[in-house]
Formats: structure tokens, C-alpha cells, sequence
């Protein structure tokens, strides 16, 4: 079987414009030999059909007009032509002066329209040398070099032709061609170069075609497909042996670009070359090689379904592709809405892929030496080596290390994380990676390919980390004590990591516990948070040891209920802070108490009261208390209690001993960035300005 989409398989276009000018000729010989002068003073021919039939076009409504002896004319015109999927309307062609005589039909003033486009033509179809020459020059002659030159010679049962362009404008070939609403429109484009056609009987044997595309631009109606200033060189050739064709194709593209959404790309020498076999209804790519500038060659194989345009089988592999422009060109587009897309990508990469029987079969990715750097900072990695491979069915092993890392400027130790493959699953049955001078142990990860996507889960534990190391690489305020904890289960499905159960871990010789923790899109560049925080019994010394906020000693509870974070920014939480159960000691420094003032107001404290501030270094006080319920930017701010009954304020201190010093609070509202921002002043300087 002959390949479908090749609807003009069974056509010998000389044959049949040799038939019809034939029978044209005779019947207009007979016409005028029956004729006299007498009898008609201006030769007439008119030749109405209707419809026109044939398995590789059809014809509707047309007319073939011959009239006059000394100068006759000729004029074709066609209501509707259909080859294939392609319908024209309204073809004309008109030829004054036109030659017909026994072995010679020639015209050389002809116009040809198609619609709004017209041309100039001229031919000759010789009887004799069974040649027919046909040449076009389009309106309006912009460029006086442009033409259009078609060649067909036929002997016996054999015929070859070819099209020869010559400046060819684009524009005017897109013009002729039907265009559906949705496909791309060209701008502009320079055609040189000839396409060869043979064929034998009513059959066509090879095609080849050595063309040069030169200043091509296009677009489509949405301007998510692009090109300019595109240079391209085409070189196919196809040849038929029997009911097998044999083709090879070659395309280099040097110049130029392309925005096709999401993917950007420049001609910088690209080429792409294949071969294969068309038998019956499948189209066999046996050696194919794409070759990227900048990036490396793969090669590849495949087979598809001519009628359904369906894939069936295929095949690629490459080798120390360049993942900096890989990484630039493809993977970072794909990703535009996470955070790889603000990521640099560095290191050599090998690929190996397989698919048939309408799904993929495996797949090996293997990284050499690979850095990945966060243009925000948040994570980088370096010496990345990974070999991951895939089958649909078979379990497989593979490795992932590297030799440092950082997530949020906190640095990562060497790292070997040993995985296994089975099916649509990834298991990391157990890895450990080394933060600071601890370690992060990672258990039961299980990831999985469902419908809906990735999912994942796994549980883990955080051994003891320094504080104070911690502290020093977020480059925040010093704190000190050791952070550790037990992580519980965590999934992820849906774009959405969710945890099971408390998330416990130890901080200030406290406990800290999370609960009802969802992260959504994580890799997103507006990840969403909500959880509930609380941590007890924390040490309020080793907390503001080392901040020129003051130092308090004591022991404090804090409960953050319905915290949600927009890209890592609050926008709400109920937060209250209020003294631990038991018996320890209770001081707050006088530093500390100037601070505090600067956040109630500079009615906080009685006159009586500030005048013991330059007296005493420390203070005695039974109970401290804050709460503040954020919605949006403002923080409704509250205390232990309220002042009194006939005062709007709050206390945020309650004083012991003597002197007893109390704290009370009358902002009750407080914008949350500039309540932050009065913080860092007062840790900063020390020096507070009491409002």
C-alpha cells in the first residue's frame, strides 16, 4: 500500500495536460477546418463541465473559452478546485496571443488569478518533444529576479519534473496554499533552489528537493508561535523500490528565532538529519541525529502511525550534553512556575530513553559533576552526581551524592543517598545528610506516579544542631542551646505536603511542637503555609542572651494557633506568649524594660516608675505576658490582663518586689512591618525611642 497522506499517487500531470491540449487542439482544428469566413468572422469555442472526477482532485463549475484566428485568446476558469485537504475558489487564467498548431501550444502574455492573487505566466507545451515549460512571475514585481519555473518531460510511460525557484517570495507560496485560521501565517521568506519529481505511468517514483530559506518570519494569531530572520537549508531526497519508499533528510538551521511557548531558541548551526522507510500506513525513522549547538547531539529512532499521526515506538540517547543550555532552553521553561525557574544549572548530563506500545519503557538520567545554583539564594549544590534509572518492569538501583550543598545559606555535608526503582516507584529506604555538626536522618521515602501525579512520604529525625551555628548562616540575631526533634509521617500529593501527627523537636531547653502543618506548592514562587506552633518552657536567657534588646530571665510559653504564611510571610496568626508553670527565677533587665516600653507606648510605665530605670540594672516581676491576633498588615495587640477598668490599656509586665515595676500597653493596634522594624531598631541599637 502506497502512503495516503501522498494524495496525488496515482497522478501523471503531463499525461493529462498532454490529453486535454490534444483533444483541445483536434476539436479546434476540426471547428475552424468546418468554418469560413462567410460563415464566422470571429471563431468561437466555448467548453462548459461541471464537475470533473478524478481519485487525486476534483473540479466544480469550469470553463475552457478559445476565441479568434489571427490573435486568439484563451481564457481557463475553475469555480472550485480540491486536491486532498486543500480547496481553492475562483482560478482564472487568461493567455492573448495564444499559438496552437500541430505540434506546439505556447502563450507568452498570460495572467493567472487565484482570488486576490494574481501573476503573470507564460508556457509551452511542445507535442513533439513531449515538454511542457511553465513559468510564473507574481504581481506586483517587487523583486524583478523572482520566478517560478516548472519543467516536465514525459517519454513513453515514464515522466520527470522539476520546480526551479528563483527568489521566490514566501509570502506569494503561502498565499497559493489554503491556510486554516489557526495555523501559522509567513511574513516573509526568500525561496532558492528546485524540487525534482519522477514518476512512471500514474505513479510518482522519487522526490528530491535542495531548497534555501532565507529571512523566514511567521507568526500565529495568539503570538505564542514566533520566528524571525530564520535561515534554513533543506536537502530530502525519496525514492520508491516496490511498495517501500526510501527517504533521508537533512535540515541545518543557522540563523534566526523562535519563540514557540514556553521554548525560546536561536539558529546558531542546528541540524537535524534522519533516514528511514514509508511501508504501507508507517513511517520508520531508522537513524536520526539532532545536533544543538551549545548543547550536544542525541541520537534517535522511531516509528509512527501515518492515518492517526500516533507514535509507536521510539527510541533516544545522548551523551555529556551541556546542561547549562539544556538547562536554559528546556527544563527551565517547563518549570516556570517553580522555583527551578530561577535556577542556573551547570555540569554534564546522559540520557537514555525508550517507549512502544503507547507508553515509556525506561528511562536513564545520569548527572556528572553537576552544580545547581538559586538565583534568590534559597539552595545551591555542588558536585552533584546522580545515576538514576528507570523500567517499567524491573526494579533497578541507582545513587545520588554530592559533595556540599545549602538550603537558606545553611550548609550541607558530602552526602550519598542510595535509591531503588521499581515500576512508577522510587524508594529511599534510608539516607543520611549532615547539617552543621549534626545530621538530618531521612526514613521510608516512598514516591509514586499517580493519576493526579507525584506523590511522596517519608518520616525522619533531626539530631542535635547548634543553635548558635544555626543562627550564625541564617545570618539572624545569635541564639543558643541545640535544635533537634522527631519528624513524623510526611506526604505530599497534589502540589500539597501534609503531616501527620506532632512534629517535635527540642530548642532553648524547650520543646517545640507543630501541628497541622500543610505546605502548598512548595516549589512555587508563592509556596502557601498554615499550621499551629507551640513551644513550652523555653529559656527566656538563652533566648536574649545575646541581644542588646536586654536580657530576661524566666521561662515562657507561646502558642501561635492558625498561622498561615504567603511565600513565607505571615498574614496571620492568634499568637500569645505568657509565663511557664513552676518555680525559677524572674528578672528583666532594665534594657529589656526599655524596649518593651517602646512597644506599649510611653505611657506604659508611671512617672514614679521610670525614675527607678537609672537606679536598678534588674528588676523582679511575677508574670510577662503578650498576645497579638495578625490580620493582614495590623497586629491587635493585648497583654496579661487589662490595666484597669476605666483604662483602654494592657499589662505586659507585672512587677514583684521592690521596686515592682509594671508594664502596661496602649497601642492596641500596631502596623506588623513597622512593628518588626521597631524591634530590629531596638536590638540593634539598644537604644530605643519610647513613643
Amino acid at each position: 500500500m502506497e502512503p495516503r497522506y501522498l494524495w496525488f499517487r496515482r497522478v501523471s500531470i503531463p499525461v493529462c495536460i498532454c490529453r486535454l491540449a490534444t483533444r483541445l487542439w483536434l476539436f479546434f482544428l476540426l471547428y475552424a477546418g468546418c468554418c469560413s469566413p462567410a460563415n464566422a468572422a470571429v471563431p468561437y469555442f466555448n467548453l462548459v463541465l461541471e464537475n470533473i472526477r478524478h481519485p487525486a482532485f476534483n473540479i466544480h463549475s469550469a470553463s475552457i473559452k478559445l476565441t479568434g484566428i489571427l490573435s486568439p485568446v484563451l481564457e481557463i476558469s475553475v469555480g472550485e478546485l480540491l486536491a486532498g485537504n486543500w480547496r481553492w475558489h475562483d482560478l482564472r487564467l487568461r493567455c492573448n496571443q495564444i499559438r496552437i498548431n500541430r505540434e506546439l501550444i505556447g502563450c507568452e502574455m498570460g495572467t493567472l488569478e487565484l482570488g486576490k492573487l494574481s501573476s503573470s505566466i507564460t508556457f509551452q507545451l511542445s507535442l513533439q518533444h513531449k515538454q511542457l515549460v511553465l513559468e510564473v512571475h507574481p504581481f506586483p514585481k517587487k523583486n524583478s529576479g523572482e520566478k517560478w519555473q516548472l519543467m516536465i518531460d514525459w517519454q513513453a510511460e515514464k515522466w520527470r519534473s522539476v520546480l526551479k525557484i528563483v527568489n521566490g517570495e514566501g509570502k506569494f507560496l503561502a498565499d497559493l496554499l489554503p491556510q486554516e485560521e489557526d495555523s501559522l501565517q509567513i511574513h516573509q521568506a526568500k525561496l532558492n533552489g528546485s524540487i525534482y519529481l519522477n514518476g512512471s505511468k500514474t505513479s510518482i517514483s522519487a522526490l528530491s528537493t535542495q531548497l534555501s530559506i532565507n529571512k523566514l518570519s511567521f507568526s500565529d494569531s495568539s503570538g505564542l508561535r514566533v520566528g524571525e530572520r530564520i535561515n534554513l537549508l533543506l536537502d530530502l531526497d525519496v525514492r520508491r523500490k516496490q511498495d517501500v519508499w526510501q527517504w533521508r533528510g537533512k535540515i541545518t538551521w543557522p540563523e534566526g528565532e523562535v519563540f514557540w511557548q514556553p521554548f525560546y531558541f536561536s539558529g546558531e548551526g542546528h541540524q537535524l538529519t534522519a533516514k528511514g522507510i514509508i511501508k504501507g500506513d508507517h513511517i520508520n525513522l531508522s537513524q536520526g541525529e539532532l545536533s544543538l549547538t551549545g548543547i550536544g547531539k542525541a541520537d534517535f529512532s522511531a516509528i509512527a502511525s501515518i492515518p492517526d499521526q500516533a507514535l509507536q515506538q521510539a527510541r533516544l540517547s545522548a551523551e555529556s550534553l551541556e546542561l547549562s543550555t539544556l538547562f536554559g532552553s528546556i527544563i527551565r521553561p517547563l518549570a516556570e512556575e517553580t522555583a527551578l525557574a530561577e535556577t542556573e544549572a551547570a555540569g554534564k548530563v546522559n540520557i537514555a530513553w525508550h517507549y512502544q506500545d503507547n507508553a515509556n519503557q525506561s528511562l536513564i538520567i545520569d548527572l556528572q559533576n553537576v552544580s545547581l545554583t538559586d538565583t534568590r539564594e534559597r539552595f545551591a549544590v555542588e558536585g552533584l552526581d546522580a545515576y538514576v534509572p528507570w523500567n517499567r518492569n524491573e526494579a533497578l538501583d541507582g545513587l545520588i551524592r554530592f559533595s556540599n550543598a545549602q538550603i537558606l545559606r545553611i550548609p550541607l555535608g558530602t552526602t550519598h543517598i542510595p535509591i531503588e526503582t521499581n515500576g512508577m516507584q522510587l524508594n529511599i529506604p534510608r539516607a543520611e545528610v549532615p547539617i552543621l555538626d549534626g545530621r538530618l536522618l531521612i526514613e521510608n521515602f516512598i514516591a509514586s506516579l499517580q493519576t493526579s501525579g507525584w506523590q511522596w512520604q517519608l518520616n525522619g529525625r533531626l539530631f542535635p544542631i547548634s543553635m548558635e551555628k544555626l543562627t550564625e548562616f541564617l545570618q539572624i540575631q545569635p541564639m543558643f542551646g541545640t535544635l533537634s526533634g522527631t519528624m513524623p509521617k510526611m506526604s505530599y500529593t497534589n502540589s500539597t505536603i501534609t503531616m501527620e501527627g506532632e512534629l517535635v523537636s527540642g530548642i532553648f531547653d524547650g520543646v517545640a511542637v507543630a501541628r497541622n502543618l500543610v505546605l502548598t506548592k512548595p516549589l512555587s514562587l508563592t509556596p502557601h503555609l498554615t499550621a499551629d506552633v507551640a513551644m513550652y518552657h523555653i529559656d527566656l536567657d538563652l533566648l536574649t542572651r545575646a541581644y542588646s534588646f536586654g536580657n530576661i530571665q524566666g521561662r515562657v510559653d507561646v502558642e501561635v494557633n492558625d498561622l498561615e504564611l504567603v511565600n513565607w510571610e505571615p498574614v496571620r496568626f492568634d499568637a500569645k506568649l505568657t509565663s511557664s508553670a513552676g518555680d525559677y527565677k524572674r528578672r528583666i533587665s532594665q534594657a529589656a524594660i526599655k524596649n518593651i516600653i517602646a512597644l506599649g507606648g510611653e505611657s506604659a510605665v508611671t512617672a514614679i516608675q521610670k525614675s527607678f530605670l537609672s537606679t536598678f540594672e534588674q528588676f523582679r516581676y511575677t508574670e510577662i505576658g503578650w498576645g497579638c491576633k495578625l490580620r493582614g498588615h495590623i497586629c491587635y495587640m493585648s497583654g496579661i490582663e487589662s490595666a484597669s477598668r476605666d483604662d483602654k490599656g494592657y499589662v505586659l509586665v507585672k512587677g514583684s518586689g521592690i521596686p515592682a515595676i509594671t508594664i502596661t500597653g496602649y497601642n492596641s493596634e500596631v502596623d506588623w512591618p513597622e512593628l518588626l522594624k521597631r524591634l530590629e531598631r531596638a536590638i540593634e541599637s539598644g537604644n530605643p525611642v519610647i513613643h
